[in-house]
């Protein structure tokens, strides 16, 4: 897998960064700067009524949990309300100013096929967001960034060019990364058995592969090069 020196993940709840959460790890070990910018509190991630007073603060801790595993270096919390995600000037502002401050090499961003309506509000903002980063204007808000390689994680159903990355090597720490997501775990108990599964994949000479598709604002300078 290639890996680089600064990525940044957008995510529009806790968790979902564990989607791509091999690759992360792998960049992690390698070295990488890992920034995941998460937009939302999470906040109606919940399946007991006496949780929603906690569930913001419970998720944090979870992300931290998740943090640690994957090797993450650093988590940014925008703190948007849960199904609250919109692409208005205040979050573009603010996503355009982590673009600039951390100057990721790739941005890894959410694809339009969702049914979960932060989803696809982050796909929607992404080539905007990303352009007028890289334009001269809000001064206050860093010098300007074009990030080089855009790429979806999710959501890219349908869509191309893509890749597969081999991510078997840290399928168990993406396993335990979910596994730490406890409010997430009781509300969708079917993780626990699937992540079972994936603790046990290596051993029983399984893969696990995930699949990210090219962004269109990318260009390609050559023809890519064959395989052996």
């Amino acid at each position: 897998m290639r890996t680089y020196d600064r990525i940044m993940l957008w995510c529009a709840h806790p968790d979902d960064e564990i989607i791509m959460g091999g690759t992360l790890a792998a960049h992690a070990d390698a070295g990488a700067k890992v920034v995941v910018v998460t937009i939302s509190r999470g906040d109606a991630g919940y399946c007991r009524a006496e949780w929603a007073e906690t569930i913001a603060a419970r998720r944090r801790e979870e992300a931290a949990a998740c943090d640690r595993i994957l090797g993450i270096t650093e988590r940014v919390f925008l703190d948007w309300p849960d199904q609250g995600v919109r692409h208005d000037w205040e979050l573009t502002r603010l996503l355009i100013e982590q673009l600039r401050k951390h100057r990721p090499q790739v941005l890894f961003t959410l694809g339009p096929n969702d049914r979960n309506r932060d989803h696809s509000a982050v796909h929607e903002m992404t080539d905007e967001i990303v352009w007028q980063a890289g334009e001269n204007i809000l001064a206050d808000h860093g010098e300007p960034y074009a990030t080089p390689l855009v790429f979806i994680y999710h959501g890219h159903e349908g869509l191309g060019p893509s890749i597969e990355v081999d991510v078997t090597p840290w399928a168990a720490r993406k396993a335990d990364a979910w596994l730490s997501q406890t409010t997430q775990v009781e509300m969708l108990p079917r993780i626990r058995e699937r992540m079972a599964a994936l603790k046990r994949l290596e051993e029983e000479g399984g893969t696990d592969t995930e699949r990210f598709v090219l962004w269109r604002g990318n260009t390609l300078t050559d023809f890519p090069e064959l395989p052996d």
